[in-house]
């Protein structure tokens, strides 16, 4: 059965001269489960752009998959102490990411489901930039505050 849910997702990127970019998403999505995996849909706009980008969170065990379809297109996989290798194409053009796992957790609470990621990306084999990624989804009927 799916559910709605309101999400929050919050990206930090430092680069190798130590300087560090915040991004932010917030808005609602659906959220079921199936054959043991937990999915999470939902759409954003990426900063200063009219197009939409579709994207699905597939939780396996010890598996995140992020696939975004639209305005970007990628497919990525997160995985403790493994790499994957992804296209990631944009409007501006196609970058070869390679993503590197160094943790994934996460916790359920009564009301709200966290995830947190940490990893570095490089591209064409050269360090780009140690990354986090927090999701918070919200369960609750609730505004998200209440459920913090």
């Amino acid at each position: 059965m799916r559910q709605k849910v309101h999400l929050t997702l919050t990206g930090r990127q430092k680069d190798e001269t130590g300087e560090t970019a915040l991004t932010e998403h917030s808005g609602d999505g659906e959220y079921f489960e199936k054959n043991d995996c937990v999915y999470l849909l939902y759409e954003e706009r990426p900063d200063g752009t009219d197009t939409i980008v579709k994207n699905i969170l597939k939780l396996k065990p010890s598996v995140l998959e992020l696939t975004r379809r639209g305005g970007i297109n990628a497919r990525m996989v997160f995985e403790p102490g493994k790499e994957y290798l992804t296209d990631y194409a944009t409007p501006f053009g196609c970058l070869k990411m390679g993503i590197s796992t160094r943790s994934l957790d996460v916790s359920r609470e009564d009301c709200a489901l966290r995830i947190r990621i940490t990893y570095s990306l490089t591209s064409y084999g050269q360090p780009v930039c140690d990354c986090s990624l927090d999701i918070a989804v919200y369960f609750c009927h609730e505004t998200p505050q209440v459920c913090k």
